[in-house]
Formats: structure tokens, C-alpha cells, sequence
């Protein structure tokens, strides 16, 4: 009967073990008898030696402790039990612990937060600093185009009016000489009188001399049969019937901006392995004072050809289309190369555009011939080279 009692007081033990409110771990101060119940009248199930740790469920039990020690429970006397230090001091240790692994992360935190917010300052500053220095680049080459571009028109200027000096020079003497000649042929006239036989003169008259008829001198307007045509900026001229090629996902320009001396048609040729390879891409007409932009231009290399002027006139010679400035023509075949291949950069796709600025000086140079320019009107106009 005792054993059974002793079996259903453990299940009760057991049970509040589960729900006990007061939990503490505590040191036999020497070695403990564990009962099966709160008296010394119970049997002992078990020994604990001095210094063990237990877990004290209760200690409701007058004198006596409800334990667990190992895994099972029993009682022992409260007196011999007494608070282990290390649990608290471990429990302590454990709590400074975690608050400074609390303090370290929120400072790791703060400085991750510190760190992001100096990244993006600086990354804001390379911007700013990238996009100023590409504006100034933009504006020096742009300063650099505008005097390379005076720098030829001074240039044209200068050698067109040498030109005319040396065309007026040479038709000066050439009058003279005829003038010579003219009075050389009217002396001998006057010395040996020729009869004349025409109804004018009388037929048989022998008493009077033959009279030169007037001169009458006009220039020869050799574009009086050509059809005048006018288009607007950036038109490509009927004479040359082309189309154009593009590449519409480049978002690329050549900007030309044209003065206000001169009309200009400008043809684009991408450069091949040699002159025979190099392909026409575009042909635009530009009128005075006007910025126009050439757009989705395809990658590779590319090169100009220009002709300034004003009056843009068309024919037809042996089935082909013709077309040419009739005032104040100039030709020419540009020297710099624009390279409108991308570029890939840590930031990107780079797509390089260029600006040009065109014009002649007030008192440019007029139509005159092959070696008034760089190149001929009959080499600007055809389409090969």
C-alpha cells in the first residue's frame, strides 16, 4: 500500500513541476538524501553530493524542498540547500552580455548608416564633378570647332581674294594686249583701204573706208538653263538622289550650325578599309543662320564634304542629276575624322556627338574654278570618290 501511494505522490510532483512559479537552482551544502516524500518517514531514492546543483520546484513543504535533480524528483531538506553563486554570476554575465552585443550592433548600425550616407555624398560629388568637367569639354571643343572653322574661313577669304586680285591683274593685261591689238589693226586699215562691195557702203565706191561695227560685250550667264531650287534645312537635294542611311538606336548627333554668309549642303561619308570602301550616309541641305542636327548616324568613322554658297541650282548632264552653288561657290573636303563608334565605360554606353560651326566671311570668294578649292564641284557632286 505504501508503494502505490509513493507512485501516485510522484506523478503529482511531476505534474506540478510543470507549472511551478518559484524556480531556482540551488547547491546541497553536503550531501542530501532525496525522498520520495516531505518527511524522513519516506523512503530514500536518491543521494546528492555536496556541491551539486538542484532545481528547486517547491518549497512548500514545511522543512522540506520539492527537487528535480537528474531526472527525477524527490525531497530534500530545505536547510541543506543553499544559492549557487555561479548561476547568478553566470546569469548576470550573461545579461551585461547581450546589452553590449545590443550596444555594438546599433553602433555597427549607426556606422553602416554613416558609412552609406558618406557613399552617396561622394558618389553625388563625382557626378557633379564628371557632368562639369563633360560641359567644359563640350565647350571647349565647341570654342575649338568655331575657331578652326574661322580659321578656314579666313583662310578662304584670304586666298579667294588673292585670287580675284590675280583674275583682275590677268584680265587687265588682257584688255590692254586687245586694245593693242585693236589699234594695230585700225592702222593698218586707214594706210590700205579695202573696197567695199557691200549695199551699205555703195556698191563701187572707192572714196570711202570700212568702219568697224560696235562692240558689244555681256557676261554669259552659263546657269541661265538650270532650275533654281529651294529647300528647307535639312533636305536632301533631289540632284543627288539618295535617301540616307540611319541606325535609330543610337541616340547620336552631328550639329551643324551655318552663318549668315553662306548656304551649305553637307554630305556624310563613313570611311572604309580604303577610299573605294567609303559609303555616302548622308546628304543635307542647310540654310543661312539655321543649327541643324544630323541624328542616328551608324557607328564607324566619318569624314565631309562641303559646299558653301548661295543660289543652289539643278541639271541634267549625260542622264545624271547635277546640282551646284552658282554664288559665291566654295568646295571642300574636310580633314578631321568624327568617330561616332560607342564607347563602353564603367558608367555605360558612351555615344559621342560633334558640333560644327560653318560660314564664309563677308567678302567670300565666287564661283571660279578647280583651284579656287580643296576639291572640285564635280567631285563634291558624285557619289563615289
Amino acid at each position: 500500500m505504501k508503494s502505490i501511494f509513493t507512485f501516485i505522490l510522484l506523478l503529482v510532483i511531476t505534474f506540478s513541476s510543470v507549472y511551478a512559479q518559484s524556480e531556482q537552482y540551488l547547491m546541497s551544502s553536503r550531501k542530501l538524501e532525496v525522498r520520495s516524500g516531505p518527511g524522513l518517514n519516506f523512503n530514500t531514492i536518491a543521494e546528492v553530493p555536496q556541491g551539486t546543483q538542484v532545481y528547486v520546484i517547491s518549497s512548500n513543504y514545511g522543512d522540506w524542498s520539492a527537487i528535480q535533480f537528474k531526472k527525477m524528483n524527490g525531497f530534500v531538506l530545505t536547510r541543506l540547500l543553499t544559492e549557487d553563486s555561479r548561476i547568478a554570476d553566470a546569469e548576470r554575465a550573461a545579461k551585461e552580455a547581450a546589452a553590449k552585443r545590443e550596444a555594438a550592433k546599433q553602433a555597427a548600425t549607426q556606422a553602416i548608416a554613416q558609412a552609406e550616407a558618406a557613399k552617396r555624398a561622394a558618389e553625388e560629388a563625382a557626378r557633379r564633378a564628371i557632368a562639369n568637367a563633360e560641359r567644359l569639354k563640350r565647350e571647349a571643343e565647341a570654342n575649338a570647332a568655331k575657331a578652326i572653322a574661322d580659321a578656314e574661313a579666313a583662310r578662304r577669304s584670304k586666298d579667294a581674294a588673292a585670287r580675284r586680285a590675280s583674275q583682275e591683274a590677268e584680265e587687265t593685261r588682257r584688255a590692254v594686249e586687245e586694245a593693242n591689238r585693236r589699234a594695230a589693226r585700225g592702222g593698218d586699215v586707214a594706210s590700205n583701204p579695202i573696197e567695199s562691195t557691200t549695199p551699205s557702203y555703195g556698191s563701187g565706191s572707192a572714196s570711202r573706208s570700212p568702219k568697224a561695227a560696235s562692240i558689244s560685250v555681256t557676261r554669259e550667264d552659263k546657269y541661265s538653263n538650270w532650275e533654281k531650287k529651294t529647300y528647307k534645312s535639312g533636305a536632301t537635294p533631289k540632284s543627288f538622289n539618295f535617301k540616307g542611311k540611319f541606325d535609330y538606336k543610337l541616340d547620336n548627333y552631328l550639329k551643324i550650325k551655318v552663318g549668315k554668309n553662306t548656304e551649305v549642303v553637307v554630305k556624310l561619308y563613313k570611311m572604309g578599309k580604303t577610299e573605294r570602301d567609303d559609303e555616302l550616309v548622308r546628304v543635307t541641305y542647310i540654310n543661312t543662320n539655321t543649327t541643324q542636327f544630323i541624328r542616328n548616324i551608324p557607328e564607324g568613322e566619318y569624314y565631309l564634304k562641303i559646299a558653301y554658297g548661295r543660289d543652289w541650282r539643278e541639271t541634267t548632264k549625260n542622264g545624271k542629276r547635277y546640282g551646284t552653288f552658282t554664288k559665291n561657290a566654295l568646295y571642300e573636303k574636310g580633314e578631321q575624322i568624327l568617330d561616332f563608334s560607342t564607347q563602353k565605360t564603367s558608367k555605360g554606353i558612351n555615344v559621342p556627338s560633334y558640333n560644327l560651326a560653318l560660314d564664309l566671311l563677308p567678302n567670300g570668294s565666287g564661283y571660279g574654278g578647280q583651284d579656287q578649292d580643296n576639291i572640285t564641284p564635280d567631285e563634291f557632286n558624285n557619289d563615289g570618290q
